[in-house]
């Protein structure tokens, strides 16, 4: 005869399947996030001399040693032409895509924005990591107060006195930038980024003094491919208020 199984036992066989389920989906992803890594792959199917714009692309998860060719910065794929034709979930090489022909430096310039130099940067900043395209924004100190002076700038290329070229990753344009005897004189031991600004921020940048400390802050291509954009500025916890004297004007803050 056969015995029935007790309320109790029926649970605990249930617990016990369902916690080896949960363990074998944990034990997984946890294998998945050990062997895979993140990657930027074809979004679509695109034919030879297709440009590869921000829709052609996809992160996906991936072998680890797959990507280990493969272009993985956005920044270096957006706006590049196929020189073969590329499948849904397919890596780009270096050699999949066409280089940029040389021209004057003034294309290399982006619409509704000028070049300027920032000389004399040094400290905190892995300058040889950075590529052409990088966007930042630079904060400065001086006086106990604490202020970001241009968002969202465009790096295109590094002068390194030191060296007396211009640290590049690309190719190209940026060639043709090559610091002078005079330009090494200024910035002796530190490098100067030449950068694409909007022309309102070319004041603040110059406004600049020799005392003031210098902050870049790199934000991260991947949030720049996918249409993010980071605010680093702090709440405001004050007002500014125009005081006049006379012909004189000046702003004053006032605590909230």
């Amino acid at each position: 005869m056969k015995r029935r199984m007790t309320g109790s036992v029926t649970g605990a066989i249930a617990l016990f399947i369902a916690s080896s389920m949960v363990t074998s989906i944990l034990g997984f992803r946890q294998f998945e996030r050990i062997t895979t890594t993140p990657a930027w792959v074809m979004s679509a199917n695109l034919p030879q001399g297709s440009i590869i714009t921000r829709d052609s692309l996809e992160q996906v998860r991936i072998d680890k040693d797959l990507t280990e060719t493969s272009i993985q910065n956005p920044r270096q794929l957006l706006g590049r032409e196929l020189k073969i034709g590329k499948r849904s979930g397919d890596l780009v090489r270096q050699q999949d895509i066409k280089l940029p022909a040389q021209t004057s430096l003034s294309h290399a310039i982006p619409a509704g924005r000028v070049l300027y130099t920032l000389p004399n940067v040094h400290g905190g900043m892995p300058f040889s990591k950075l590529s052409t395209g990088d966007r930042l924004d630079v904060v400065v100190r001086g006086n106990r107060v604490v202020r970001t002076v241009a968002r969202d700038i465009q790096l295109i290329g590094i002068i390194n006195p030191e060296k007396g070229n211009l640290v590049e990753k690309d190719k190209g344009v940026m060639s043709l930038l090559q610091p002078n005897s005079s330009e090494r004189e200024i910035s002796p031991g530190h490098p100067s980024l030449v950068m694409a600004v909007r022309p309102a921020d070319v004041f603040p940048l110059a406004s600049i003094g020799a005392k003031d400390k210098v902050s870049l802050i790199l934000h991260s291509a991947h949030d720049i491919a996918m249409g993010k954009k980071i605010n680093v500025d702090p709440e405001k916890t004050y007002r500014e208020v125009e005081v006049v004297s006379g012909l004189q004007r000046s702003k004053v803050r006032i605590g909230l």
